[in-house]
């Protein structure tokens, strides 16, 4: 029975990688509904800001590759801006994968995918795709400038 069970999770595990259209770095900047990665995705961490916004970092193990997804109420009357933002494992900066803006009439969204290998977050605020709620610092002039949490919110990095 244990040889059956291991058997049984192999094939669903090659079915998921055959399903995928990229991994890893192929996957960067792609569409993980479009490329099928959607199919196995889990959700790493997830935040909500009572009950008008939901952000997940989710993963494909079968892609290897990570995204953002958010959701709002639709009676939520701003519209929010998520992105999943990420920065190479061995330091660098932070760059944003942005989903399209989130209205009303547009409450769910996807941001572009990226190699899973990257550390990442997911963020929404409500100020513009670029916008990071939660940098670990900002600079500018060569100074260091506190920034207060506005607008947003962030997973942890993963």
């Amino acid at each position: 029975m244990l040889l059956c069970l291991s058997q049984a999770m192999a094939a669903t595990t090659a079915t998921a990688a055959e399903a995928a259209g990229c991994t890893r770095s192929g996957c960067t900047g792609k569409n993980p509904v479009a490329m099928g990665c959607d199919t196995d995705a889990q959700v790493i961490e997830q935040i909500n800001q009572g009950n008008d916004i939901e952000i997940k970092l989710v993963w494909s193990p079968g892609c290897q590759a990570t995204w953002a997804k958010v959701s709002i109420n639709p009676l939520y009357q701003q519209s929010v801006y998520a992105a999943l933002w990420q920065t190479p494992t061995l330091g660098g900066f932070a760059a944003p994968r942005p989903t399209p803006s989130i209205t009303t009439s547009n409450p769910t969204g996807v941001s572009p995918m990226g190699d899973w290998k990257m550390t990442s977050k997911a963020c929404w605020n409500s100020r513009n795709d670029n916008w990071e709620p939660e940098p670990l610092l900002y600079e500018e002039g060569g100074k260091v400038i506190p920034t207060p949490l506005v607008n947003g919110d962030c997973t942890d990095w993963i």
